[in-house]
């Protein structure tokens, strides 16, 4: 006689019940990896970055060398009168941390994006370009075209974006000794080269590449040096290869430069400021093109030469705590009290012209950090710009 034994299956709550526990478990899984790509990402960035900046540096040194740039005073004879020859007091000591010509950080010109014919391939290849001496009048393409966005750096017209060596370089005359012009030399480096990796082939076939960098270039105490940008482009129509947008600019915007007394909440970062903390900045929207600078991970460097990073950044006008860095400002040195002004003091406003004369103009206590560049967070594109890391080298 056969027996047939029951057997009892699971009800639908509790297979709900082991769905829902289940569900949670590789909730819980998934939400590492986000983390963990994003803490790889920014491993793989710290490595990257450095080695990037350092080829960087290797191209501008085979296409330019120190004794290719000049002082300020060549081209603009008012310049910074203080420095070449003004004494501001009795022992003639000099008050300024520079010399006669020095210039202050200054973004080389760039060939805009709709430079020149779709059609010809020597002008796609010259957009987005950097071109260090170039006039406000040069023709890259040598079509009768002016399409250079140039740094305004003095109120002089058809002056060149960045100072060249006139001795090296000597200005134009005909055979009967009439005067031509200015014989500014083609410094050039191409968009696909400042890509990583680099591409020398034809732009039509550049592809896109992981990391990317631009420069600006300052004159100090006579020797020059450069500030390197690396950065990544996160681009959400992936539309292949970066160039630089210029559409909509009158001179070239990057790295974007902010006056922290007339653009930031924060004032000018001091000695006794309190430290890293930068107290003011949660007054400012972090969304305002001026204020990109508060994002976490952004690399700023300053007037004086110095790199700093924010350790705690700001993405929203909401987000209620300063900014922190990660270390404090380096202060200046400063120097005994001039005559007259009661007080010491440091002139860093040297360069600017735009500022009251000597002997006390630009003068402040404890003065450290007025004037900050860094890569914006975003294009007129809408492409996400990531930053990576920041140097300051000697040529």
């Amino acid at each position: 006689m056969m027996t047939f034994r029951t057997q009892r299956g699971f009800s639908l709550i509790e297979m709900l019940l082991a769905i829902f526990i289940l569900g949670i478990g590789i909730i819980s899984i998934a939400t590492l990896f986000p983390a963990g790509i994003a803490q790889q990402q920014k491993s793989t960035d710290d490595i990257i970055g450095p080695i990037i900046a350092r080829n960087a540096m290797t191209l501008i040194r085979s296409r330019v060398s120190q004794d290719d740039f000049g002082g300020s005073e060549q081209f603009e004879t008012r310049w910074s009168p203080e420095l070449c020859g003004f004494n501001i007091n009795e022992g003639s000591i000099n008050p300024w941390p520079t010399v006669c010509g020095d210039w202050m950080w200054r973004r080389p010109a760039i060939v805009t994006t709709n430079f020149g014919d779709d059609d010809t391939l020597e002008d796609v290849r010259l957009r987005g370009a950097i071109d260090l001496f170039a006039l406000r009048t040069s023709d890259p393409g040598g079509i009768g075209t002016s399409d250079v966005l140039v740094e305004y750096w003095t109120d002089q017209m058809g002056v060149p974006g960045l100072p060249y060596n006139k001795e090296k370089y000597p200005d134009l005359y005909d055979v009967d000794g009439n005067y031509i012009g200015l014989n500014p030399p083609v410094k050039r480096i191409l968009a696909g080269e400042r890509q990583y990796p680099m591409w020398y082939g034809a732009e039509a076939d550049r592809p896109e590449a992981q990391y990317y960098w631009d420069c600006m270039f300052r004159r100090y105490e006579g020797r020059m040096l450069v500030a390197i940008f690396v950065y990544r482009v996160v681009d959400p129509s992936q539309t292949g290869k970066f160039t630089v947008d210029t559409s909509g600019l009158a001179a070239p915007d990057w790295p974007r430069r902010v006056n922290l007394q007339s653009d930031s909440s924060t004032g000018s970062w001091h000695g006794v400021q309190g430290g890293d903390v930068l107290v003011g900045s949660e007054e400012d929207n972090p969304t305002d093109v001026l204020s990109e600078w508060q994002y976490p991970g952004q690399w700023i460097v300053d007037q004086n030469g110095n790199v700093h990073t924010v350790q705690r950044g700001r993405r929203r006008a909401n987000d209620d705590s300063p900014v922190r860095l990660t270390a404090t400002p380096s202060e200046l040195p400063v120097f005994e009290a001039l005559q007259g002004s009661g007080n010491p003091g440091v002139n860093v406003h040297w360069w600017d012209k735009t500022l009251p004369q000597a002997p006390f103009g630009g003068f402040i206590q404890y003065g450290v950090v007025t004037d900050i560049w860094f890569m914006p967070t975003k294009d007129g594109q809408g492409r996400k710009i990531v930053p990576v890391f920041a140097t300051v080298q000697e040529l």
